[in-house]
């Protein structure tokens, strides 16, 4: 592994433990509206789990070559879920400790997932976009051109689930 995969690799779980990490330290005071809070909760952390699991089906189908024996992929996908969003599975790793922040329904937990997101969009930004550019050149700017990083739209979802459908039935198509 290079370098750089190895910092990628270990970048998520650093954010989140340092997310986590203040919820056990401080003395939580608890919001109000708890009920429709946590209910916002499940819903982002549902929807976090789930954009993040259908990307990640779509890449490991679609993203690499017979040879590549790396995690990284190495084939541009801009099928199913990442036709509506460039970067559908740090979405879901930005919205599910957001998710979780909302189900714990304290002050401290919702700053901390605020450092999850301001991470998550650190890495997109500064990391990712970079990276993919130098891996695919012109084919990346054109996709960057008619896609968005971030899509929150339920279409993205059920476009992904329809496209993996697709896929199991005629598995020599995508």
């Amino acid at each position: 592994m290079q370098k750089t995969q190895i910092w990628k690799f270990f970048y998520w779980p650093v954010v989140w433990i340092l997310a986590l990490w203040p919820w056990h330290v401080t003395a939580s005071s608890h919001l109000s509206g708890v009920i429709f809070i946590r209910f916002a909760g499940l819903t982002v952390l549902a929807y976090g789990l789930m954009v993040h699991i259908l990307a990640g089906k779509t890449l490991k189908r679609l993203g690499h070559t017979p040879e590549n024996k790396s995690i990284w992929p190495d084939v541009l996908v801009t099928s199913g879920i990442y036709s509506s969003m460039r970067h559908p599975q740090h979405l879901g790793l930005i919205l599910i400790p957001l998710g979780i922040a909302l189900l714990i329904c304290t002050f401290q937990a919702l700053l901390a997932a605020g450092w999850t997101v301001a991470a998550g969009l650190f890495f997109v930004l500064v990391i990712e976009e970079p990276e993919c550019l130098r891996k695919f050149g012109k084919s990346y700017c054109d996709y960057m051109a008619k896609t968005p990083a971030f899509s929150l739209g339920p279409q993205a979802f059920s476009q992904g689930l329809r496209f993996l459908k697709d896929l199991k039935r005629n598995p020599g198509e995508g």
